[in-house]
This record gives C-alpha cells, structure tokens and sequence, in this order.
C-alpha cells in the first residue's frame, strides 16, 4: 500500500458558539484556502449523528506530502494564520493530526476514495494507546480488537471496508490510530447501524489503550477535491 498519501484527521470537541452553520461556513472558508495548495487531494467534513458524543464533527482529508501547513505550522500563509486566529476566538476546539493508512479490511486502499453510496455512514474509533503497548502486535490484530470483523459481518447493511490510520505528527490529536469503516446501507432510521456501533464499543481492549467510537455521516456540501 502506497504510503505516498498523507491524511489529516481534525476532530471537533467545540464547534463555537455560533451553532452548526456557521461552523460550517467557517470550516468551508479553510478547508478552500487549504485547497489552494497544489499538494491537496481531497477533504471529507463528518458529522456526528448523535451530538452529545464528544466529537461533533470531523475532517478526513488527503495531500501528497506532509509539506504542508496542515502538518507543519511553521510552513503556514499569513491568510492560514488569520483564519486560525479567528477559529481561537470563535471558541471552536479542534485536535488535528496527520495518518497514515496502514491497512485496510480487504487491502484495496480506501485513501483518498469519496464515500462509495450517498447514504454511507461511517463507525469511526480513536484509540489511544500507551507507550508500554506492543504496537507491532497491535497493527497484526488491529481487525479483532477494532471491530471490524465484527461489522464486515453486518452484510445486510452493507458493510464496505474499513482502514486502519496511524499518526505521524505529534500534535494534539490524541490518538495513536483511527479505524474508519464504510456501512453502504444504514437504513433510514439507522437503527441496524447504531446497534452495530454498540457492539462495536462493547469489545473490550487490552490494558492501555482507550477508544472513543461514534457514527459519522459525510456532509453532502463538505465534499470535495481534485481527484
């Protein structure tokens, strides 16, 4: 698997206090300087389905480098650096990361794919992980402990795939991996999706590491991108 493809995960704990539209009006305004660069691939802005969960919203975004102010502030564009002054002072709270996808469920790549059918969803986990943690053996059995033997199970909802992502940068995004996994057929009360995302979180992880799941959908006007 090419590791040429850099993604950048940002999850939103805070989205400001002027409510969902103007984040994401705020968000586009970025996410279009960001698109400036010639290193920028795609983006995709997730919103979680239920609100009360930490994670409001994330971005899942792709470059061609990590040469970019995305994963390297110092590299930053006085436009870059006026927008995130305003993203402080709008009480918007963000924890960014760059990740590399390491593997998938059926070893296609995923990045930088769209989402595969305008009614996916995505059961979404950040898993932080201690320093005393066996990460070789980790990455081995990342689709037993994730859940994504679990949910490649749930064909009648029409499970996808699902990629493991592991952090390069150190920043503040807490999590040492993200697991991203497609469901195609979610339903429109998406009741079959949500009990798969408790099954999901009922797995229990070895000792060190915590994990923080939700169910995730890619807003319509939140996607974009060259490829």
């Amino acid at each position: 698997m090419s590791v040429k493809i850099r993604n950048f995960f940002n999850f939103f704990t805070k989205i400001g206090t002027e409510g969902h539209q103007a984040f994401y009006e705020a968000w586009k305004h970025t996410a279009d300087i960001v698109g400036k660069s010639p290193h920028f691939m795609r983006t995709q802005l997730h919103k979680n389905v239920d609100q009360t969960e930490k994670y409001k919203y994330y971005n899942y975004a792709q470059f061609d480098t990590d040469e970019t102010e995305v994963f390297k502030p110092e590299l930053a564009s006085p436009e870059w650096i006026e927008e995130m002054m305003k993203y402080m002072k709008s009480g918007k709270v963000a924890f960014p990361g760059g990740f590399y996808e390491i593997a998938t469920y059926d070893g296609n790549p995923i990045s930088p794919s769209f989402q595969q059918a305008d009614s996916s969803v995505f059961i979404t986990s950040g898993y932080t992980v201690a320093e005393n943690v066996d990460t070789a053996e980790l990455e081995a059995s990342w689709k037993e402990w994730s859940g994504a033997d679990v949910m490649q199970s749930a064909s009648s909802i029409g499970f996808h795939n699902a990629g493991l992502y592991k952090q390069f940068t150190k920043g503040r995004n807490p999590f040492s991996y993200v697991v991203r996994a497609e469901i195609t057929k979610p339903g429109e009360d998406l009741k079959e999706a949500v009990q798969l995302l408790e099954k999901v979180k009922s797995l229990k992880l070895q000792d060190g590491i915590t994990a923080d799941s939700s169910l995730f959908q890619v807003l319509p006007e939140g996607a974009f991108g060259r490829i």
